[in-house]
């Protein structure tokens, strides 16, 4: 299909929901979004939050706005840097009609805002490798496509459609002021080493090109070169026509001078930039703006399409001026993005069936979890710089954690991941917070030396479910490097001549988590700069002002370790249990060490027999966090330690606490969801660090965070607690909410709510968090209920799910799985394996029947399909 007929498309689809109620109902989410066909996203204008979308992969994230704002880097370099609400955008495109003093300027994007008489109607489209922007302005109709290809490759197709019986002209203008700098932002010196000019057509092109120069320092003897070719292309139908053509290279030209923006765009209303500049050099920011002037006639359109190539050699940047794509050729790169978009996100399916109870509607579930899978696999590959500030880096316990749901349908991508990380630890296994990929070959890495303890847990997790799910024990055996931390205040780090195995990666690993153990008391893991829960870092600061750290210790990261005791247990077993005896043994007691000190200090008990398993405490163990006395005198509960009390697997070891769990639950339980914190930390609460500073009911200060949340919805199924999880888990769910402020068809990190402040609801961020993991997570191990082992894999959905039906299809070793799960409201559970009836396995932790598949029995199949019934 072409763009033009595509277009047509949407327009068809945002007059359906606009005329029909029934129509908009079920496919509606917050935000004035909806999901329409082939799960692409409708989203209207709104003023309370804006929705976007990031094109590209691998991470090069090209951020498509539904307001029209458009920003793109590949890690520290920018392309294109971020406008800050409400200023004026880097990309932008204008149309205008005559009028008796000036012209009638109308943004073809929502920003910058501007005013006007005419009636205008605006709507985005979203796709998995593309953004629409559809303008209606009376009878001229105008779409926006753009997206990114392969190479990184920028491309704009604008068409003007005359949709009445009478001839009518107006102009076109687009605007395009990219950055091109390894960079966060833009210094006074940027336009001393940049270049804007407008280069002759050539070929067939039938426009000017521009070509834009920036310079960057690579070290004090060389600079480099850093180039951006737009080649335009212009296509009229018959009865349209081109009046004339303008370029220039200066902003000056186009807004109207230095005290001008792209909200008061003096050429646009004078409908000429006059003697425009088409070189622009050293005083002023050099840009590619063009103005077209069109003669549309009845039912005529006219096609512009731009594009831009990023080039950072002469020999590319000769080969880009003198490119050249038709239409239908560009058409053909979106056409076969959505392709491989689709094929690379095949790997598991999921379709609920018609809703029994609930409010989370199965359609619009379906098409979400399509969505979720872009959110992990965005959230995985990263090359860091989100946020675009200096330590907006690559974190290794978010990536991880990303990776561990990546893994399930992209494990060849989540392997290489894992493998980059594995680079930048120590040799004595201390991993940072956060790396970089170096700007230069040979430029020292950006990184956080941050000692928050837990950054190594995950790793050792993800890579025990990757070998499980995977069987790829080759990976065991990789090489991989190791930096120094020379200076942890400076984020120093050098590159190490050393290498050695994966393997003897997770043994160092775990030598430095098993080591960092307060052996002389309680037994538990210690804080040090913090945990998962980094606004509550100060648990770690030592009462003597001498040394860096105290004896404080995190409940929730001695959880982990006991796990991973156990996950280093079983790969060593797996791979061998005489060759690996010693490892083992040490292994088992440091289980049973951490046991001991979690059943001691861990659980406290009140005068009443109430028990609270507690966040943590300080050094010497001098105050409480999450007991029925924390520093600022308050009983206060936290999710994560009652979480992983449960998902570490404590809790098989004592089933009485669960009631203490659950009435911790209930205290945590809110609007939105399971709380992190209860009650949330006053300004001036000792012991905890800078989560006071936090407004109440934001973040992690007695907020729903949800990365938090779903750790204990996990809990909840897995205690066997399915209704108690799904009520949490449509609380989580962003389309279930009245308000988003962000992104409704992506988890987003937190819902917050402060009714002094007028906070209900709003997000902090979305796309990159960890919620999204986890929510995947959630849904492949106890919604879906595919949990991997080494020698085979059990299958145990939560009981009463409630849908129908639910079908799934993953790919296991080899083998295609397609599970079909039925609900018949029956008191017992059934399985199937291929028709064939099978006996399933009671679960007292889960209290129901799960199967175990052998994986030599998946082996000698291609497909293998197993059916639950309750």
């Amino acid at each position: 299909m072409g763009l033009k007929s595509k277009i047509k498309a949407y327009q068809k689809v945002y007059q359906d929901i606009k005329n029909n109620p029934d129509i908009a109902e079920e496919k509606r989410l917050p935000g004035k979004t909806y999901f329409i066909q082939n799960h692409d996203i409708l989203c209207l204008p709104r003023e309370d939050g804006d929705s976007r979308y990031p094109l590209g992969k691998d991470g090069f994230n090209y951020w498509v706005y539904a307001s029209g704002y458009m920003h793109s880097n590949e890690g520290l370099f920018s392309h294109y840097l971020r406008a800050s609400e409400g200023q004026e955008p880097k990309i932008a495109f204008f149309a205008g009609f005559e009028g008796e003093a000036q012209y009638d300027v109308i943004p073809l994007l929502a920003v910058p805002t501007m005013q006007t008489n005419r009636p205008v109607e605006r709507y985005t489209v979203f796709t998995a490798s593309s953004a629409y922007y559809l303008t209606e302005i009376g009878d001229i109709k105008f779409g926006l496509r753009v997206f990114v290809d392969e190479d990184k490759k920028t491309y704009w197709s604008l068409i003007a459609e005359n949709t009445s019986g009478e001839k009518q002209n107006v102009f076109v203008s687009s605007y395009f002021n990219p950055f091109l700098k390894n960079a966060v932002m833009e210094g006074a010196e940027n336009r001393w080493f940049r270049q804007s000019s407008v280069m002759p057509r050539r070929g067939e092109q039938n426009l000017d090109s521009f070509l834009i120069e920036v310079y960057e320092e690579k070290d004090r003897g060389a600079m480099m070169p850093n180039y951006a070719v737009f080649t335009r292309h212009i296509q009229v139908s018959e009865g349209a026509s081109v009046i004339k053509t303008e370029e220039t290279t200066s902003r000056n030209d186009y807004v109207g001078g230095t005290r001008s923006s792209l909200h008061t765009p003096k050429s646009l209303y004078q409908g000429t930039f006059g003697d425009s500049k088409k070189v622009t050099a050293f005083t002023e920011v050099g840009i590619a703006g063009d103005m077209l002037h069109l003669e549309l006639g009845p039912y005529s359109d006219v096609r512009i399409d731009s594009v831009m190539s990023c080039c950072f050699e002469e020999e590319t940047k000769n080969l880009a001026i003198s490119s050249n794509l038709s239409p239908q050729a560009i058409d053909r790169v979106e056409e076969s993005l959505l392709t491989s978009d689709k094929e690379r996100q095949q790997g598991i399916k999921v379709n609920f069936g018609k809703r029994l109870r609930g409010n989370i509607k199965e359609e619009v579930f379906n098409t979400f979890f399509e969505h979720l899978k872009k959110q992990v696999e965005f959230c995985s590959l990263i090359k860091g710089y989100i946020q675009l500030s200096n330590f907006s880096l690559i974190g290794i316990r978010d990536v991880y954690q990303a990776l561990e749901g990546l893994l399930f349908w992209q494990p060849k991508a989540a392997r290489a991941k894992m493998l980059e990380g594995l680079h930048f630890i120590q040799p004595d296994g201390r991993v940072p917070r956060q790396y970089s990929l170096p700007a230069f070959e040979g430029a020292p890495p950006a990184m956080d030396l941050r000692a928050f303890i837990d950054q190594g847990v995950w790793i050792i997790s993800t890579i025990s479910t990757y070998l499980k799910y995977t069987g790829d024990m080759d990976f065991l055996d990789e090489m991989c490097g190791y930096h120094e931390f020379v200076n942890e205040k400076a984020h120093v780090a050098k590159k190490l001549d050393k290498q050695s195995s994966v393997l003897s990666h997770m043994f160092d690993i775990m030598d430095y988590l098993l080591k960092n153990r307060d052996m002389t008391s309680t037994g538990c893991v210690y804080a040090l700069y913090g945990d998962w829960n980094d606004a509550l870092d100060g648990l770690g600061v030592s009462k003597n002002k001498d040394k860096t750290y105290g004896s404080g210790v995190s409940v929730m990261a001695t959880l982990q370790v006991y796990q991973n005791c156990l996950e280093m247990i079983e790969l060593l077993s797996h791979l061998g249990k005489e060759k690996y005896e010693e490892k083992i043994k040490i292994y088992w007691k440091a289980r049973k060490e951490l046991e001991e000190g979690l059943v001691k200090y861990a659980v406290v008990q009140n005068e009443e027999g109430d028990k609270k398993i507690i966040h943590g405490w300080g050094d010497e163990r001098s105050y409480l966090v999450g007991s029925f006395n924390d520093p600022d005198g308050l009983a206060r509960d936290g999710i994560t330690s009652n979480a992983f009390w449960v998902l570490s697997d404590m809790y098989s070891k004592d089933l009485s606490i669960k009631n203490h769990i659950l009435k911790a639950y209930d205290r945590l339980d809110s609007k939105y969801g399971l709380k992190t914190f209860h009650p949330h930390f006053e300004k001036g609460t000792d012991g905890v660090g800078r989560i006071p500073n936090l407004p109440q009911g934001t973040a992690e200060n007695g907020a729903v965070y949800i990365h938090a949340s779903l750790f204990g919805i996990m809990s909840l199924f897995k205690m066997g607690e399915v209704q108690r999880a799904w009520e949490q888990l449509a609380k989580a769910l962003p389309f279930t909410h009245q308000i988003i402020s962000v992104s409704p068809y992506v988890v987003p990190n937190s819902y917050g709510y402060n009714k002094e402040k007028k906070i209900d609801g709003e997000s902090m961020q979305d796309w990159q968090t960890g919620s999204s993991n986890v929510m995947l997570k959630t849904l492949i191990k106890y919604v879906f209920g595919v949990q991997p082992e080494y020698d085979g894999v059990w299958i145990q959905p939560g009981r009463d799910i409630p849908y129908e039906t639910m079908e799934v299809t993953m790919g296991l070793r080899g083998c295609k799985v397609i599970l079909k799960y039925v609900n018949q409201n029956s008191s017992t559970r059934r399985f199937k394996v291929n028709k064939k009836d099978e006996e399933g396995i009671y679960d007292e932790i889960m209290h129901q029947k799960r199967l175990w598949i052998d994986y030599e029995k998946l082996s000698n199949m291609e497909t293998i399909q197993v059916e639950i019934i309750d």
